[in-house]
């Protein structure tokens, strides 16, 4: 069997792997990890060092993910990859601010999005809190623009159904919390848009930049977190998982 460099971009430490055993321990559970393999290390380390991301690249590397450890037989017990970047890992790192919950007018909400492959439904779903109140949304999208890519359009989903509650409103801030980084990379065009999806979720953004001051955090995901996990419940009811 020819062998394999395993590219992680988005992973608990990111970099380039020689066995898909040791590049499992970096994606397994981690929310809106990005991962593929390739022949080279030089394709690897391109695809680990690339600033930019385009949705196409996320599924591409979603698809190419081994169905099971046996899937690849490994020829090496190194657990570190290969030309670690501490920078590459800065890039993904979680966001570290806590959210506070007694400013008045400011909208904190946690998003998740998911995906049932059995009935090809997204779905979306969320926790808002508002002037000392909560509240919470899911709801499904059967629409083809949507679930050709899964989890990632409902997460993009909920966080534009935030910030239209938000407009809606009449408030001026919001910080939204989530587990996927496109959720920012995409809104301030520092990943790429080359598809509707991502386009579509751009433009929204502009549209309400003005009106809507909105802080991106990243949290880490299935790590405890509660408004985290009850995100990810409400993205699975509206999935209909």
């Amino acid at each position: 069997m020819a062998k394999k460099f395993y590219a992680v971009r988005q992973g608990r430490v990111p970099g380039v792997y020689t066995t898909w055993a040791d590049c499992e321990k970096q994606v397994k559970g981690f929310g809106g990890a990005i991962y593929k393999s390739f022949p080279t290390e030089a394709e690897a380390r391109a695809f680990v060092d690339d600033s930019g991301l385009s949705l196409s690249d996320f599924m591409s590397a979603k698809r190419s993910e081994p169905k099971s450890p046996q899937a690849v037989k490994s020829k090496s017990m190194n657990s570190r990859p290969i030309g670690f970047s501490s920078k590459v890992q800065n890039k993904v790192s979680p966001d570290v601010v806590k959210p506070d919950f007694t400013k008045a007018d400011h909208i904190i909400a946690y998003i998740d999005g998911s995906y049932n492959k059995g009935t090809n439904t997204v779905g979306s779903g969320g926790v808002i809190f508002l002037n000392g109140t909560r509240k919470t949304f899911s709801f499904p999208s059967t629409d083809e623009r949507y679930t050709a890519f899964w989890n990632v359009s409902g997460e993009l989903l909920a966080a534009m159904y935030v910030m239209k509650y938000a407009v809606d409103h009449g408030i001026p801030e919001c910080s939204l919390y989530y587990d996927y980084m496109g959720i920012e990379m995409w809104a301030t065009k520092r990943w790429k848009r080359n598809n509707a999806l991502t386009q579509q979720y751009a433009a929204f953004y502009d549209s309400i930049k003005n009106r809507v001051r909105v802080h991106f955090h990243k949290v880490a995901a299935h790590t405890g977190d509660t408004y985290n996990e009850m995100a990810d419940a409400l993205a699975k009811q509206g999935a209909g998982i």
